[in-house]
């Protein structure tokens, strides 16, 4: 993980973050599956760094960290619904949070942590049974795989760029690798009916985009068709 990364994550860690429920996602998440739980291996090309906070989230009030990250060489500034963001020459720090009820067209304000994050559907998928993976000393918390799959999944339909479609496609198949067979199953049970409605279809659609990973694809839609019928 590069180091400039490493330090962006140390700040969350310093701070208690992770251990009050904000998460790491997106490509950087899918990283460090690779790199400790055998997900197969995928280039990274992103400069994002994603996370993912409760909404509500409980955890004390720290509005120290921003100012860490800028210690940290970034420059700080909001988009037109209000939400904040950090960056540098090389990254962009997102902040992200679920959308509730129909959605809004304002960023959700976190209190306690002195910032508004965008508000996205899905994205509670991943906050439920998230993991720790230590990374170099660091204990970061991470979407369990199998949310990460499933997610994945339901975002890939909703891409306007097929190249992004594509990546988000390919990540859930290969994270679909690492995960257990029951787990999933279990997991997609729960989703409401028109989510699984999407994410059988976006298997389906989809069956041939990745050749050498076919079989892989049918297991995995074999997998969750088999626990509905």
């Amino acid at each position: 993980m590069l180091d400039s990364v490493h330090q962006i994550l140390k700040v969350f860690e310093k701070n208690n973050l992770f251990n009050e429920g904000v998460e790491l996602i997106g490509s950087w998440s899918f990283l460090l599956y690779q790199k400790y739980l055998g997900a197969p291996q995928f280039p990274l090309r992103t400069q994002d760094i994603d996370f993912l906070i409760p909404n509500p989230f409980t955890g004390k009030p720290n509005q120290a960290f921003i100012d860490q990250l800028m210690e940290l060489g970034f420059q700080r500034d909001f988009r037109k619904d209000g939400s904040l963001f950090l960056y540098n020459a090389e990254l962009m720090i997102e902040f992200i949070t679920p959308e509730k009820g129909r959605g809004v067209d304002e960023a959700i304000r976190v209190k306690q942590l002195g910032l508004r994050a965008i508000p996205l559907r899905f994205v509670n998928l991943l906050l439920d049974k998230s993991i720790i993976i230590e990374d170099n000393g660091l204990k970061i918390r991470v979407p369990n795989p199998c949310n990460f799959c499933l997610h994945k999944l339901i975002v890939s339909s909703r891409r306007r760029k097929p190249e992004k479609a594509l990546k988000d496609f390919q990540q859930a198949v290969y994270a679909s690798m690492i995960v257990e067979k029951k787990e999933l199953q279990e997991l997609f049970i729960t989703l409401p009916k028109p989510w699984q409605k999407i994410i059988l279809n976006v298997l389906d659609k989809n069956m041939d985009v990745l050749p050498l990973e076919a079989d892989k694809i049918e297991n995995l839609k074999l997998t969750l068709q088999s626990i509905i019928l």
